[in-house]
């Protein structure tokens, strides 16, 4: 560890590695400071008796040649792990129905029209919607800057051209909530039944945005390995490019004077330590960034308090399951199945109930065999989970403040997922639970544990009109050179989102420290110059 950096990068999950990445390709020296003794946060995942279990990802998108994540990866190794595509995405499973969504989106359609013949009329308006938006999405990867990267006459520019890709989204963005979603259902379909195929989804634009994708053919799986894939990858170029990655290593506090950032104060194996730098960039929870690690009344209150009521994406509760035989001589392939149950109120599937919420099964030894061992197979069953529900999941709390668990968490965590795993029996395949080798469980208080996020969230604040009007995403705070280029820094989740904020995080510091170099990247970002012109004016740079 050196005593001074460029820029102090708090957290070395996907985004702060690939932040420290594209600095790294510009020459900027960077320190990405990480709590945990291994890298990846959320990708990180955990290896049991020869199983590699994923703890996050059920699909990714964004990976095709237009994406914001294929072009922020390709940008800083064009070798990067790449993500296998996926033919058969996901199933809608209950009861009354069964249908899978796959590539070809016309046979998707016609199981609609032959499950529901009545309802002609509102499958080819709700066929017609998905094209649109199908459309529009190969378009929007190319407007993913924020505007804080932008001066006035930019943002006139950018938003006269982006308009027409973002319109056919804005339709949709009212159908929010458990009566938005069902009225904007009513604009298609006349049935309950054909409506309950959606009725475990919050938005109306999750209903759409799924066969969208679909379309575009933009929906992969994770690379050879599992996701931790990219973050050997990840980690690897970063020390490649002179960057350093600490671990076990805590950030006790930002240094802040006058009100400019200075660097970080850090705790490794007992010592104290103190690193400098120009920048410090936060890519990880940024309440806990704000509440405990920068003065008191550096950040207002009030801002502090708009992103803890935000609306989040909760946390969840994951029963990942070793197998003594290959998932697929079980029945899975290699879709995510959703099972949940007809004629339910749309929020009971959230609400962390092993016997009514909707349930996510996938089997990544059916998509990658080298994440298990030979004759072997894996199985995830995830449902959403609040951190707050059974009563904190039945811990204490200490005098530190930290979740303590006890016989109570333990059992209740064994009974929720016994619960998950007879659903899967019943629902999916009766002789399941005969061939489980073992299984481990990750609740709320587990995901908080092991990434900080608040309240365990898996993503951060959700894209929609409440968190748009109240500000919650932004890339700075108030202090001078101190950036936000992790989750919180957008709205929405997964991989595309921490590549568009360690883009944007990035073009932050260009505008500052090399004017030619942020132009040159923000026309790459927007579409203007390809990945071949942006490194040959980079060559010519050295």
């Amino acid at each position: 560890m050196q005593k001074k950096y460029d820029v102090v990068i708090i957290g070395g999950g996907i985004s702060g590695l690939t932040l420290g990445a594209l600095l790294g390709k510009f020459g900027f020296r960077c320190c990405i400071v990480e709590k945990e003794p291994h890298p990846g946060g959320y990708l990180a995942g955990f290896s049991r008796k020869g199983f590699f279990f994923d703890t996050a990802i059920h699909w990714l998108n964004q990976f095709n040649k237009e994406g914001i994540s294929h072009r922020c990866f390709s940008f800083i190794d064009n070798n990067y792990p790449k993500p296998t595509p996926l033919k058969n995405i996901q199933r809608y499973q209950t009861q009354k129905f069964n249908i899978l969504l796959s590539g070809d989106i016309q046979q998707v359609k016609s199981e609609f029209l032959s499950a529901f013949p009545e309802e002609k009329k509102g499958i080819d308006k709700f066929f017609r919607h998905v094209e649109e938006l199908a459309r529009a999405s190969h378009k929007l990867a190319y407007f993913a800057r924020s505007n804080q990267t932008m001066s006035a006459v930019d943002k006139v520019m950018f938003y006269t051209r982006a308009l027409p890709a973002v319109f056919p989204l804005i339709k949709h963005l009212k159908y929010t909530g458990n009566k938005g979603v069902t009225k904007g259902l009513d604009n298609y379909f006349k049935s309950d039944e054909i409506k309950d195929i959606f009725s475990s989804e919050s938005d109306l634009l999750s209903c759409l945005f799924p066969l969208a994708w679909a379309k575009n053919q933009d929906y992969f799986s994770t690379p050879k390995g599992g996701s931790i894939a990219f973050i050997k990858w990840l980690t690897k170029v970063n020390n490649e490019l002179g960057n350093e990655l600490l671990l076990k290593t805590a950030v006790t506090s930002i240094r802040v004077e006058g009100n400019r950032a200075k660097g970080a104060e850090v705790l490794q194996s007992g010592k104290k330590n103190t690193i400098a730098s120009t920048y410090v960039v936060i890519a990880s929870d940024l309440i806990t960034a704000y509440r405990k690690l920068l003065p008191a009344g550096t950040i207002p209150e009030k801002k502090i308090k708009a992103i803890e009521d935000s609306v989040q994406y909760k946390s969840g509760f994951t029963v990942s399951v070793a197998l003594d035989c290959p998932a697929e001589e079980l029945g899975f392939g290699e879709e995510l199945t959703l099972l949940f149950k007809n004629n339910l109120e749309r929020h009971k599937h959230e609400e962390a109930d092993p016997l009514h919420s909707k349930l996510n099964v996938l089997s990544p030894s059916a998509r990658d065999k080298s994440v298990c061992p030979a004759g072997k197979g894996i199985v995830s069953i995830y449902m959403n989970a609040g951190f707050e529900k059974y009563d904190f999941w039945k811990t204490e709390t200490d005098q530190q403040g930290n979740r303590v668990k006890g016989d109570d968490y333990r059992q209740l965590k064994d009974e929720i997922a016994r619960q998950m795993i007879e659903r899967v029996d019943k629902e999916i395949n009766p002789e399941f639970s005969k061939h489980i080798l073992f299984y481990e469980v990750a609740t709320p208080i587990t995901y908080h544990r092991y990434t900080g996020n608040y309240q365990g969230s898996i993503m951060g604040a959700k894209p929609g009109k409440e968190n748009m009007k109240n500000k919650v995403d932004s890339y700075t705070t108030g202090v001078k050179n101190l950036l936000v280029g992790g989750q919180w820094a957008e709205l929405g989740g997964g991989v595309p989102i921490t590549s568009k904020a360690a883009m944007n995080a990035t073009l932050l510091i260009l505008k500052k420290e090399n004017r030619k170099a942020f132009k040159q990247f923000v026309a790459y970002f927007d579409g203007k110059i390809s990945l071949q012109e942006l490194s040959l004016w980079m060559a010519k740079q050295k």
